[in-house]
């Protein structure tokens, strides 16, 4: 057992390297998303929500959104609404997925690890599905959560989960309907926020996907993509400032003022970054 000790740095690359090669790939999910199967699952969901109860629903659709998804998980089903989601954690190259000038694409092109969420839903008499890659965590943040002492070999994939699970969540204010001023994070401008981790602090970064995944992607918030960790002796006094007073509710429902509180916290913390220098970490 490693414990909290620093990892030297090529050590914390390679540990990082099979991390991220063990995840799916993440062209699987997207190419399932344009196939017959997802189409099949699509008419699967239909023909459950006409029943009042979920009953055979995960049974009838888990072989069509298979291998893209492993398992399927009933969100809600009751007279208002009825969902369906799966969760899977996968890998690609970030310029197969991010929009890149020729500048970046030509100097950056390490695999990431991205979180993707698919949802089927019936509201009013109407069934949807959306696929959303919300949040990834890059290469470089890896290697550095682990050589920063942030993670260990043995606690990487829960603590890459709950951090890419605590990015997602941050993204989702920004969506919930409740006025706020972080408009431009949804029209081309990238914004950098850091979100605390242990001792330390995360980078996190909103990154536009490019034209041929946003073909295939559900959601036009841009992705909140974790670029570095920075330890605690590198927090800087500006950093401990935008991180104070963070709080993250982990119910299913999130009261109003909890909600404002976030939008605030990240109103406060998230600054404009230059265009020309947002893939680059120091």
């Amino acid at each position: 057992m490693m414990g909290r000790l620093a990892l030297y740095n090529r050590l914390a690359d390679g540990h990082a390297t099979k991390f991220i090669q063990e995840r799916a790939e993440l062209g699987e999910i997207l190419s399932w998303n344009g196939s017959s199967r997802h189409k099949a699952a699509m008419t699967a969901f239909h023909v459950s929500a006409l029943s009042k109860k979920p009953g055979r629903v995960i049974e009838r659709m888990v072989p069509l959104v298979r291998p893209a998804f492993n398992t399927l998980r009933v969100m809600q089903w009751d007279k208002k609404f009825k969902a369906v989601f799966a969760v899977r954690m996968a890998s690609a190259r970030e310029t197969d997925v991010f929009y890149m000038t020729p500048h970046e694409r030509e100097a950056f092109s390490e695999r990431s690890a991205f979180l993707a969420d698919l949802l089927f839903y019936a509201h009013a008499d109407q069934c949807n599905a959306s696929l959303n890659v919300a949040s990834n965590v890059s290469h470089h943040a890896i290697s550095r959560l682990l050589e920063r002492k942030g993670s260990t070999p043995e606690s990487l994939r829960n603590d890459i989960v709950e951090i890419l699970q605590q990015a997602r969540a941050l993204r989702q204010f920004l969506s919930m309907g409740i006025d706020h001023s972080m408009t431009k994070m949804r029209d081309g401008m990238t914004s950098d926020l850091i979100v605390p981790f242990r001792t330390g602090g995360l980078v996190i970064r909103t990154l536009r996907v490019n034209a041929v995944s946003k073909t295939l992607l559900s959601d036009p918030i841009p992705v909140f993509s974790i670029r570095t960790f920075l330890d605690e002796s590198m927090l800087s006094a500006r950093h401990r400032e935008r991180m104070a007073g963070f709080r993250l509710s982990r119910d299913a429902l999130v009261s109003e003022e909890d909600s404002r509180h976030t939008l605030r916290w990240i109103e406060g913390n998230a600054e404009e970054t230059d265009p020309g220098r947002r893939l680059e970490v120091s």
